[in-house]
């Protein structure tokens, strides 16, 4: 065999064994969770299955909703048949709260013109595509404008009046610079910046989508102090994971990180 071809296909070799290797770290980073609970309800707030990633769907009054992220589907068919069977369209959605700005989030998020977006300040350049955010894997990707705006930059500790509920802001930096928790009704809403793990304890972020886990261990360790000083959550909803009932999950993940 011709000394070139041999190169060729040794350098072939090494590609492949790599991307088997990052794509095996990638699996093992996000084994172990337990599933998401599709249309699973507490205290009024819906949780959307939508592929691998879930959403929160919130309804207010006078037939308004609000999400919580709008998921990884451009056509938002796990939303939009949400809304169907509530008979409702797309137009009643005015509010969502993105949790951060990666791309499984948002991609509904311009089905819903009717809607005002919100994100952290410290978040709205990777909301809108401006900043890279989120470790390894999303820097691989190119930076380009995603097509979201954000109309109103919130700050931790905000209350968002809307209505019939309110909802609490928290800033969890980590898994990006600026990801936010989200708490209403006594509901506690996570995003990335942790999920549970199959045997029901709060894991934190995992490495490869993520800024700084010591940074996310951090802000989960500063949030369950300051949920414990307001009274804990009754529920943790996460977006890559089922959900986990009550404050004492997270109480022993910060104390043991």
């Amino acid at each position: 065999m011709h000394v070139l071809t041999i190169l060729a296909l040794a350098v072939v070799l090494v590609v492949v064994l790599a991307v088997v290797g990052v794509a095996a770290l990638i699996a093992a980073a996000f084994r172990g969770r337990q599933p998401i609970a599709d249309g699973m309800e507490i205290n009024g707030l819906r949780i959307v299955k939508d592929r691998f990633v879930s959403l929160c769907l919130l309804p207010l009054a006078g037939g308004d909703v609000a999400l919580f992220d709008a998921g990884i589907d451009k056509a938002g068919r796990a939303i939009l048949r949400e809304l169907a069977r509530r008979g409702l369209g797309p137009d009643s959605v005015k509010t969502i709260f993105l949790t951060h700005g990666h791309p499984d989030h948002m991609a509904g998020v311009r089905l819903f013109p009717k809607a005002q977006v919100m994100a952290l300040s410290e978040e709205v350049d990777v909301a809108e595509g401006r900043a890279y955010s989120g470790g390894r894997l999303f820097r691989a990707l190119p930076l380009r404008p995603t097509g979201v705006t954000v109309h109103r930059a919130l700050h931790d500790g905000e209350v968002v009046d809307l209505g019939t509920a309110q909802v609490q802001v928290f800033a969890v930096p980590g898994h990006t610079v600026g990801s936010a928790a989200y708490l209403v009704n006594g509901v506690l809403v996570l995003g990335d910046a942790a999920d549970a793990g199959s045997n029901g304890r709060v894991r934190g972020c995992p490495w490869v989508t993520s800024e700084s886990q010591p940074q996310d261990r951090a802000s989960l360790r500063r949030l369950a102090a300051r949920l414990a000083s307001q009274g804990g959550v009754e529920a943790l909803v996460f977006a890559h994971s089922g959900c986990l009932r009550g404050m004492e999950p997270l109480t022993l993940a910060a104390s043991e990180w």
